[in-house]
This record gives C-alpha cells, sequence and structure tokens, in this order.
C-alpha cells in the first residue's frame, strides 16, 4: 500500500502535468517545439541564413508600407541613386539615422524598412531584393554588439523552420539521460527551458565574440559579399558605437573581431569609433534607453559621410559643410 501511494503522489501528478504541457503548451515552451509549435508564420529554411522569407511576394506583403516607395525596382520613376540601410532600432526606428539620412541627403533615395528582425532575416531581405532587381548605389549594414545577443543564445544551427513557416529552435542539451528525457518529456523540456540551461549567455558582448558566432558571422556575410558581388552592389559595414563603449565602460573588441572577420570578405567599412570617445561629453550621444540622441545621430551622420568609400565621396564633400555648422 505505501509503494502504491508513492506512486499516486509523484507519478500520477507529473502524467497529469505532462499530458497539460502537451495539450496547453505555454508560450515561454512554444519556441522550442518545432512542428509542434502551434505559430505560423512567412519564412522558409535558408542554406546559409537560416531563415528567408517564402516568396519575393510574401515579403512584400510584410514590408508593403516601406517598399510601397521603392517599387517598381526597376525602372523607377525617381532616378535618384539608392542607398539602403539594414540594421536595428538604430536604423529603423522613428527619428534614428533612415530618418536622419532621409532628410540630410535629399539627392538619394533612401531605403529603410522601418522594422527590427534578427540578423540572419535581414540579410535574407538584402538577398531578396537583389534578386529582385534592387541595385542600390551602395548597402549599408549596421552592426552593433546587441545585434548578436540572439546569435549567442541561438545559433544558425540551432534554428528550426516549421512547416507553418515559424522560426522555432533546437535548445542546447545536455548529454546521457538527461538529452533523452528532454527530447521525450514536456515536463523535463519545460524545466530545461526555465532553467536557462537550454541557451548560451553571453558575458560582455562589447569585448569579442566567440568561435560560434565567429562562424557564423562568416557563413552569413560570406554569402552575402558574394551574391552583392555578382550584382555589382557595394556593401558597408557600420559600427555604430553602443552606449558602454563610447563611455570607456567596456572595450571595442567586438568591432575589432567583426572587422577582422567580414574583412576578408571585401566589406567597407564605417568605424566611428574615435569621433564618439573624443566627444568632450559622450553621455550627451545618448538618451536614456541608450539610443542615440539627435546630437549622436548627427555625430553618426557626419562621420558616415566623412568615411564614405570612394563612390561617396561627392556627397560627403557636400554635406560635411552644412553639418559643421
Amino acid at each position: 500500500m505505501f509503494s502504491l501511494g508513492v506512486v499516486c503522489a509523484t507519478v500520477l501528478p507529473a502524467l497529469l502535468a505532462e499530458g497539460l504541457l502537451r495539450a496547453l503548451p505555454p508560450a515561454d515552451l512554444d519556441p522550442y517545439l518545432g512542428d509542434s509549435s502551434s505559430r505560423s508564420d512567412v519564412f522558409q529554411a535558408h542554406p546559409q541564413f537560416a531563415i528567408t522569407y517564402r516568396s519575393w511576394e510574401t515579403f512584400c506583403e510584410e514590408y508593403q508600407d516601406a517598399l510601397a516607395p521603392h517599387l517598381p525596382l526597376t525602372d523607377h520613376p525617381d532616378s535618384r541613386p539608392v542607398w539602403a540601410f539594414f540594421g536595428n532600432s538604430f536604423i529603423q526606428a522613428p527619428g534614428m539615422l533612415g530618418d536622419v539620412v532621409t532628410a540630410a541627403v535629399p539627392e538619394k533615395r533612401i531605403l529603410y524598412l522601418r522594422r527590427n528582425e534578427l540578423l540572419p532575416v535581414r540579410l535574407a531581405q538584402i538577398e531578396l531584393l537583389l534578386d529582385a532587381g534592387l541595385r542600390p548605389e551602395r548597402i549599408f549594414i549596421e552592426l552593433m554588439p546587441i545585434d548578436t545577443l540572439p546569435l549567442h543564445r541561438h545559433p544558425l544551427d540551432s534554428y528550426r523552420v516549421t512547416s507553418k513557416g515559424a522560426l522555432t529552435f533546437q535548445p542546447r542539451l545536455p548529454t546521457g539521460c538527461g538529452r533523452w528525457a528532454i527530447e521525450h518529456s514536456r515536463l523535463a523540456l519545460t524545466a530545461w527551458v526555465r532553467s536557462g540551461l537550454h541557451e548560451d549567455v553571453p558575458g560582455d558582448l562589447c569585448r569579442g565574440i566567440d568561435a560560434t558566432l565567429r562562424s557564423n558571422l562568416d557563413r552569413m556575410f560570406g554569402h552575402l559579399a558574394q551574391r552583392a558581388r555578382a550584382y555589382g552592389v557595394p556593401v558597408t559595414i557600420l559600427l555604430i558605437p553602443a552606449h558602454e563603449q563610447s563611455l570607456g565602460r567596456s572595450t571595442f573588441g567586438f568591432n575589432d573581431a567583426v572587422r577582422e572577420v567580414l574583412a576578408k570578405h571585401g566589406y567597407d567599412f564605417i568605424d566611428p569609433r574615435e569621433a564618439f570617445v573624443r566627444h568632450p561629453d559622450p553621455q550627451q550621444l545618448y538618451i536614456p534607453d541608450k539610443h542615440l540622441s539627435d546630437a549622436g545621430n548627427e555625430l553618426l551622420l557626419a562621420e558616415l559621410l566623412q568615411q564614405l568609400p570612394a563612390t561617396g565621396s561627392a556627397t560627403a564633400s557636400v554635406h560635411q559643410e552644412s553639418i559643421s555648422r
């Protein structure tokens, strides 16, 4: 009887919990359920970026408002050269660099999508646009330490795009019996996910990149470089300093490592770290949420135009005078 009581007190609640987690998985578990996930989205797998859109039409539907002023991509009635910017909210958010460049460089048509996406998705967007006929004078890709945090947590090899087009992840797993239990039990998977052991959590991202992230960046940007060269489109990496870096609270190890990884693929770089660090009051370059202030965006624009590679030198000379006033 005692044994039966132990079973009833332990096994039955576990079985009930297992059944409940399978019938009604909690939201924090859903990203790790693969094709059992309840979510649906617009993606499919990609051999290099791990994720892309199902089709050009799907991508256009997702970004119809941002893309509308630039369609058709070929034979556009506005003949101004296009600068295309891709990045996080430092580019896309209202009042940030996308808006600033649009106002300051009227002789260029500025394309930016006004939405923050995972880094692999941004690069897939560029490939789709190039394949569909976009031929910008230059593409700018912003990279900051924060852009790589999702790749630290979930490297490309962990991406699993479901049959319903949703992005899910293969969690990092232990070895031995623990691995078997997590792969076969929702209760064990839930405990593993909620422990935080299912993902890599990096230290100070500003200080550098590990071997896995280095490999992921090499894989994605190497492929993009090949595609951009095939279409004759130059791509420049814009290394915006993070708040901690500008204030001397962290190093620029990330920036140095990114340059080392990507330079071999032929990328140009705009790296305004010296201007930000030398500023008499770097704190004024940021707002409380650590995005750039108006002064920070003005400094970033000035550095962008000053460091612009050869194809943009004429534009740079025109606008440097107006910025310095």
